[in-house]
């Protein structure tokens, strides 16, 4: 793949690079493309756990690649121009959003400069968010002559910030930088530039320090129990899951652990025999 790299600084962790610095990896036709097969490759990759989206180069995404919008290429080969290929590509793109959700390992967006419209969709897309001083974030739909709701924003960013600062966000389409993203709640922590990486890095380091079943399950549960519709629907799934883990023999390897002063040591994952 040419657009998007995968790293593997060691056999539990993958950086997954977008990698069109030139212009600021701005999303391609290509780039959605190859984002797709890597998530994919990256979740058959049942020994990773954990893995870091950021972007080569000086920033994160750009956003849509105004240069590149009017050759979908193969997601509408055969189609004349119209509504149902329109949609057929646009769905492509906005697809990347549940794919981030769907695959089994958490994903850490470190985003390194810029994260406009697409690409600050990727970024809230991930399951947490650090940012270097110098990022730079902007719902910018709004700005290109269509409506400011796009690839996901208009569902995740209230979620995270409440429904008036979405508003804000989408509609004015102004820019804000890390300091503000962090006291919105949009990102978690910022880092010095010459650190987001690194940075990300420790805190995946430190997501595998759990079972590898209890990291895969807890990301499954946020997300699910963002949609159920009351407490007694969440508890259900907690309750199933904690049986799930109480029952593969981790809880007890983690009291052994305790007290015998070290860390545990989990069941390996498949694919790590």
């Amino acid at each position: 793949m040419d657009n998007v790299r995968i790293e593997y600084p060691r056999p539990e962790v993958a950086v997954l690079r977008l990698n069109r610095p030139e212009c600021l990896n701005a999303l391609s036709w290509a780039l959605v493309d190859e984002l797709h097969a890597a998530l994919d490759a990256i979740h058959a990759n049942n020994r990773c756990r954990v893995v870091v989206l950021t972007g080569a180069g000086k920033g994160f995404c750009a956003g849509l690649d105004l240069r590149d919008q009017g050759n979908p290429g193969r997601i509408i080969d055969g189609l004349p121009p119209g509504p149902q290929a329109g949609l057929i590509a646009q769905n492509h793109m906005a697809s990347l959003i549940p794919h981030l959700r769907r695959i089994q390992q958490p994903l850490i967006a470190a985003i390194n400069g810029v994260a406009y419209g697409g690409g600050f969709a990727l970024a809230l897309g991930c399951d947490i968010r650090i940012a270097a001083q110098s990022a730079r974030m902007c719902v910018q739909f709004i700005r290109l002559g269509v409506s400011g709701c796009d690839i996901g924003v208009s569902y995740m960013l209230p979620r995270l910030i409440g429904a008036s600062r979405a508003h804000d966000l989408i509609l004015s389409a102004r820019v804000i930088d890390a300091a503000e993203a962090e006291r919105y709640g949009i990102v978690t922590r910022v880092v010095a530039d010459g650190e987001i990486e690194s940075a990300a890095l420790a805190l995946a380091d430190e997501l595998c320090e759990f079972s590898p079943f209890g990291v895969f399950a807890t990301k499954q549960v946020m997300w699910a129990n963002l949609e159920v519709p009351n407490l007694e629907a969440a508890i259900q799934l907690e309750n199933r899951n904690q049986i799930m883990a109480g029952l593969s023999g981790e809880t007890e390897e983690a009291a052994r652990a305790f007290f015998e002063k070290r860390k545990p040591r989990w069941s390996p994952q498949r694919g790590d025999a």
